[in-house]
């Protein structure tokens, strides 16, 4: 898998579970290997760790607009249609 491809996964764009298939065994590699497998997946977990915090003040900020609003709060699900480009609460299309 190339870096474009990592990047892409990452970007949050399509969900997935981990490939343990993918990897290595870890006996079987070098000291520099090593090194090299932890540089790239600690570097994937802060564009991961970057995500996720845009996502939470993503939701902070439309809990607060829903406050300010006087309304009532969204579920976690419904939240999650409205980031990602679902379907309100009244059924109109976001």
């Amino acid at each position: 898998m190339t870096m474009d491809e990592d990047q892409h996964r990452v970007s949050g764009e399509r969900a997935e579970g981990y490939e343990w298939e993918e990897e290595s065994d870890l006996t079987a590699i070098s000291e520099e290997e090593l090194r090299t497998l932890l540089k790239k997946l600690a570097e994937e977990e802060r564009a991961v760790s970057y995500r996720r915090r845009v996502i939470q003040g993503r939701i902070d900020l439309i809990r607060a607009e829903l406050v300010r609003r006087g309304g009532g709060s969204f579920s976690p699900e419904e939240l999650a249609r409205i980031l990602t480009g679902g379907e309100g609460p009244s059924g109109e299309r976001l």
